[in-house]
């Protein structure tokens, strides 16, 4: 995503029709990189949009496995015009949290 050089539209508002938009794109011949931008701009699209009704302000935490995606991350940031922060170690953030809840409760 990341490499991608082209700006690919992906509409689909389900994990299925975004599967077909896919399979479209890759007969069209369109290349990896701006497939992936796709679907990473597409994403974070719909939780930009659903942050927006929310009122959601910086700053603005990403935490788990996701944020290890770069190109996802990048497309979010852009959605949202923010800097996210994002957790060292940020795949456990919930297995830290759990066990410090239980470490608390004894």
């Amino acid at each position: 995503a990341l490499k991608s050089t082209n700006l690919v539209p992906m509409n689909a508002q389900c994990a299925v029709f975004a599967e077909s938009e896919v399979v479209s794109l890759i007969h069209t011949r369109t290349s990896k990189e701006d497939i992936a931008r796709a679907i990473c701009d597409a994403m974070a699209g719909r939780i930009g949009s659903m942050s927006r009704r929310i009122s959601i302000t910086p700053p603005i935490a990403l935490a788990g496995g996701v944020a290890r995606n770069k190109g996802f991350v990048r497309s979010l940031e852009n959605d949202l015009k923010v800097d996210l922060l994002i957790p060292p170690d940020t795949e456990f953030v919930c297995a830290i949290g759990v066990a410090l809840m239980v470490s608390e409760e004894k």
